[in-house]
């Protein structure tokens, strides 16, 4: 049986999970990280190496792109803010800079950013924020690859194990479309109704290289609003501000998981996360799915499907009890 949740409600499954919680991308034969519990939430270990996603992905030859790649699970923790970029301390310090010469400055986002999930985590008010108009064009270009039956009989081909949970994902959108809709979409929208929001010098562009050029340029040409520093993760888009003669500011992304431990709220995010970046993990017996057949618009939506059935009588129990304890409204 398939029960949809929502992403808060994966705490009921980590409690009724026995020991250490492992996160596993089902059709790869290791786990991506085990979650042992702590006093302040879990302690992480077994991480997953580069090496052994490439030797995976590597097995499904064409569509080896739409694999997990080790660079979604770094992706998936800086959003979850379990990861930090390598010199989050230098943009502190260039912040606190700013303050001192009680000068306000608003952040343009790269689109990058957006995928990384740092205006959620930059402890910076969204008013402060400065999006163009094409880097919310350039992410909606991108919300529309979707799987043809022909694509999972390819997958499922490739697959050594459980290659049938690939079924669900029979057009339902590829992993480009999954990380823009639930990811940099998401975030776009959380803070559009107080970040500026300003029209582009031209119109955008399917080349990648011409759209950087022009939400650069676009930067440069809003400078009359206010002080800007640009901010993206791209060396390319910040040679081009150099180019151009707009303060920028690159972050570094960690090149390796280094993160030790999470809090309670960081593990359930990362957890849906990677069930988006993936399509689907498994935790324990039970299978997650960030994508499948009939989730439609509810972009925060899970399906999980746990294979014992005496955890599965007991999820939907402790499911069903939250529920009802919730809708009574009470607070603490």
């Amino acid at each position: 049986m398939a029960t949809d949740i929502s992403i808060p409600e994966l705490q009921v499954l980590f409690n009724l999970v026995k020991g250490p919680v492992g996160i596993k991308y089902p059709l790869y034969d290791f786990e991506v990280a085990t979650l042992r519990e702590s006093p302040a939430g879990f302690v992480l270990s077994g991480m997953c190496t580069r090496d052994d996603f490439e030797e995976e992905a590597g097995r499904f030859g064409e569509l080896a792109y739409d694999m997990p790649a080790y660079g979604d699970v770094i992706q998936s923790m800086l959003a979850a803010g379990i990861l930090s970029y390598r010199n989050a301390g230098d943009f502190e310090d260039l912040k606190m800079a700013y303050r001192k010469m009680n000068r306000e400055v608003m952040f343009s986002l790269d689109t990058n950013m957006l995928y990384d999930g740092f205006s959620s985590n930059a402890q910076i008010n969204p008013y402060l924020f400065l999006l163009t108009d094409l880097v919310q064009q350039e992410i909606e270009s991108a919300l529309n690859t979707k799987y043809s039956p022909q694509a999972i009989s390819l997958l499922k081909r490739s697959a050594m194990y459980e290659g049938g949970l690939l079924d669900e994902l029979v057009n339902q959108k590829m992993k480009r479309s999954r990380l823009a809709a639930y990811g940099a979409l998401a975030e776009f929208q959380k803070i559009r109704d107080q970040a500026r929001i300003v029209k582009g010098v031209g119109p955008g562009s399917s080349d990648k290289e011409q759209n950087d050029l022009l939400i650069v340029q676009s930067v440069k040409a809003a400078e009359r609003f206010a002080l800007l520093v640009h901010l993206t993760a791209d060396i390319n888009v910040a040679d081009l501000c150099m180019a151009e003669g707009v303060s920028c500011f690159l972050f570094e992304k960690p090149h390796a998981i280094d993160a030790r431990e999470c809090t309670p709220g960081q593990a359930v995010d990362l957890v849906s996360r990677l069930a988006v970046a993936f399509g689907v993990v498994k935790v324990g017996p039970a299978f997650i799915y960030g994508e499948y057949r009939g989730k439609g618009a509810r972009r925060e939506s899970l399906k999980v499907v746990i294979r014992n059935p005496g955890m599965e009588g007991e999820f939907v129990r402790e499911l069903e009890l939250c529920r009802k304890l919730s809708g009574l409204g009470i607070e603490r």
